[in-house]
């Protein structure tokens, strides 16, 4: 930490000058150092080869050993004679046997490349030992009876006892029983062999770099090696042959290190293992490392004196272009660091930008939603469309355009279904999956959004035959229709505006397709209506009715009872001149609900608080003039007074309950974002954030972050918490940011606003 500290407080100057010191050496210790790696890897990358080569060839050699020896004990197993003299005994009375038995074993023995003596255990007789070399008092010390006993022979296999297995066992043995198959019942041939023998025949076991080879059996234990006193006993640990396995690695013998490897033979499964003292085969990376350490340090006396003087030349352009550009009392507080004043400047500048995007991209969905919207209202320009599009990211394109709206076809169970914590959830599932539906190669656009309750409006632009891509879209239609039903369980109707000459025109395609939505009641909906297929007496008088009805709950929600329900007059009057059927009606009147209870959640007034059951009182009422008394002289009045009431007094406690809210939330060191009090409130964002700013005079992300800096301040004076976990508990993600913003602020970095507050309080 105090190195830290140290090393920020460092000037430019002196910087450039360790870093110039440091860059002049570093390339000579990297190269040196990664030489004597390289050379490491290189000698032991062949030692690693030689190793290899080695156990190669010994695994050769002592594979012909142990044939050689193996071949010889069967031949003389297998031998009449020896196998009569086994039989019968020795004795004066057996004389020819005996004599016939030693002239075969002299004869198999010349013709061997093995050098090897031969005694023969006759185990019907007493244990009686023959041998054409050791005299009784040799035979006796060996004691192969003894040997024989211990192993526990089980079968007819042969036994190979390294030397120095048993005390008083100088040799290598291996026993065979004779007859071949008599399960060593009868009589043994042992063949002797003397290390030294073995030694010979083999080779050398001692190698360039001080590398040693071993040869263990299967139970370990260690039959070849250079040094005598090693056969016999068991391996060491760290040679066991299952950790070595077949690559090489380092081992710790006697506390010092080898490189081992280990081969199994495929013939006897013995092990044959080479190693070699870690420190003979990194002696020469060890000097190529010294060389380079003395090379660095001449280098670091030389550059030192050159990077004195070079690096204060360096540094006059910088300081001149601070003093030029960072205002004064910043360039004062950076301790008079040119490059300093500089970065802190430019990253003033960067965080105001990063806060910028922030925000704008907070915005994005918002920015989207509400361009569609002034397009559907008709209040925007082609100029002023292509300028929002670019700021949203979106690119239209296609030669026609066509507005496509999905509906619920009963809203009043999508919302006893969907309550409006889980609404916004299952708005844009239903989203995606008709922008999926509809998307493809030949749709070079499509994006939609969500405008009110169990509604989803599709801006489709497509390129080509007219006829053709609506023929297209209505296949779509049934397609996303069928994907609803199966997924989301209820029904939905579609409808299709007829083609458009641009976007700026959706306008009046969404109020065409809302227009063919009323018209789904005929046929009993979840239907696909098409512009083509409307009735146009009924779809002229179905957009003018919606017109009206956009423009009754504009005049409610400004407290404009009476043309509200001149409208309301006008309406009824044409729907009865027109004798549209009931159904149709009750869809008409079902739409201008669903409108008027949308636009009241977005000032946040809820109608229920009324007892109100929009849905449920329509459906209750059995005739279109019920109907309109209904609306003009009961709903009407209640909503006017509700919107009235609650206007003011709804708005201040709300804002007080969210400030609550965000104020508990940063205590604890939480993120808040102003999505997360909507969600929480059940409000809209771009309702809650023109409320809050209408309230508050300044805009939520403001009021949080004057929050968590007038917290941090508070703890800055009053404790000595470290500057990290006051970072950490404001919701920061680094000290860094938590720095800048702090400084960007109050002018002052947090640690110098704790140093000035407790010199101020003495």
């Amino acid at each position: 930490m105090k190195h830290s500290r140290s090393r920020a407080r460092m000037t430019f100057q002196r910087k450039l000058l360790v870093y110039s010191i440091v860059l002049s050496v570093f390339p000579v210790l990297t190269v040196g150092l990664l030489s004597s790696y390289f050379a490491s890897r290189s000698v032991q990358g062949e030692a690693d080869e030689s190793h290899r080569y080695m156990l190669s060839q010994m695994q050769t050699q002592l594979n012909q050993f142990t044939k050689s020896l193996h071949i010889n004990s069967i031949y003389i197993a297998t031998n009449l004679a020896v196998e009569k003299s086994v039989r019968d005994g020795p004795g004066i009375d057996n004389l020819n046997a005996s004599l016939e038995m030693n002239e075969t074993i002299r004869r198999i023995r010349s013709t061997s490349p093995v050098r090897y003596n031969v005694s023969i255990l006759y185990k019907r007789f007493n244990n009686y030992i023959y041998s054409n070399e050791y005299g009784p008092d040799t035979i006796a010390r060996l004691r192969l009876p003894a040997i024989l006993d211990k192993l526990k022979p089980v079968d007819n296999e042969a036994y190979v006892v390294p030397a120095n297995t048993f005390d008083d066992q100088p040799e290598l043995l291996l026993f065979r029983p004779v007859p071949i198959n008599s399960d060593y019942s009868d009589g043994v041939v042992v063949l002797h062999v003397s290390p030294d023998d073995i030694l010979q025949f083999v080779g050398s076991m001692e190698h360039g770099h001080g590398t040693r080879v071993l040869v263990a059996d299967e139970k370990n234990r260690i039959v070849i090696s250079s040094k005598r006193e090693e056969m016999g006993r068991p391996l060491d640990d760290a040679l066991q042959p299952g950790q070595a396995g077949g690559a090489a690695r380092t081992a710790v013998i006697g506390g010092e290190r080898y490189k081992v490897q280990a081969q199994k033979s495929s013939l006897n499964d013995w092990t044959y293992i080479a190693m070699t003292p870690m420190a003979e085969l990194t002696a020469q990376s060890e000097r190529i490392r010294l060389t380079t350490w003395i090379i660095a340090a001449a280098l670091l006396i030389v550059w030192a004196i050159i990077a004195a003087v070079g690096s204060r030349r360096m540094y006059v352009p910088i300081q001149r272009l601070a003093e030029r550009l960072v205002p004064r009392g910043r360039h004062e507080r950076s301790r008079g660091d040119g490059l300093l004043a500089l970065g802190d400047y430019v990253e003033h500048l960067a965080d105001a930008n990063r806060q910028l995007s922030s925000r704008l991209n907070e915005q994005f969905p918002y920015l989207k939603q509400g361009m569609f919207q002034q397009l559907l209202r008709e209040e925007m320009s082609e100029r002023e469309l292509t300028l929002a599009a670019g700021h949203a990211g979106l690119h239209f394109r296609g030669t026609h355009v066509f507005v496509i709206v999905a509906e619920a076809d009963d809203i009043q169970a999508f919302r006893q279904t969907y309550r409006e914590k889980d609404r916004a959830l299952i708005h844009y599932a239903l989203l995606k999956m008709m922008e999926e539906t509809f998307q493809g190669e030949s749709v070079p656009f499509c994006s939609g959004f969500t405008p009110k309750t169990g509604r989803v409006v599709l801006l489709v632009g497509m390129d080509g035959d007219a006829r053709e891509a609506r023929d297209a879209l209505t296949r779509r239609a049934d397609e996303a229709r069928e994907h609803v039903r199966t997924y989301f369980r209820f029904p939905v109707s579609v409808a299709i505006g007829r083609p458009l000459p641009g976007f700026a025109d959706i306008g009046k395609g969404y109020d065409e397709a809302s227009a063919l939505l009323a018209g789904r009641f005929v046929p009993g909906g979840d239907v696909t209506i098409g512009a083509e297929q409307a009735d146009e007496g009924l779809l002229r008088l179905s957009r003018q009715t919606v017109e009206r009805q956009k423009r009754i709950v504009h005049d409610l929600l400004h407290g404009n009872l009476p043309d509200a329900r001149k409208l309301l007059a006008d309406i009824v009057a044409e729907l009865a001149a027109a004798q549209v059927r009931p159904e149709t009606a009750m869809g008409l009147f079902a739409y201008l609900l669903g409108e008027l209870d949308y636009s009241l959640q977005q000032t946040g007034c809820d109608i229920q608080a009324a007892d109100v059951d929009l849905y449920a009182e329509l459906h209750r009422l059995r005739s279109l003039p019920e109907l309109a008394r209904w609306l003009s002289d009961e709903l009407f009045p209640t909503i006017k007074e509700l919107t009235e009431r609650d206007a003011v007094s709804k708005r201040t406690k709300t804002i007080r309950e969210v400030m609550g809210y965000a104020r508990e939330r940063v205590e604890r060191g939480d993120d808040m974002t102003l999505q997360e009090a909507a969600d929480r409130f059940r409000l809209s964002v771009s309702y809650l954030s023109k409320l809050f700013k209408d309230e508050a005079g300044l805009n939520f992300s403001e009021y949080v972050l004057e929050l968590r800096l007038t917290k941090a301040k508070m703890w800055l004076e009053h404790t000595d918490m470290p500057i990290k976990d006051i970072a950490e508990r404001t919701g920061y993600a680094s000290v860094q940011n938590f720095n800048r913003v702090f400084k960007q602020r109050y002018d002052v970095p947090p640690g110098e606003y704790r140093k000035e507050k407790r010199q101020a309080s003495g």
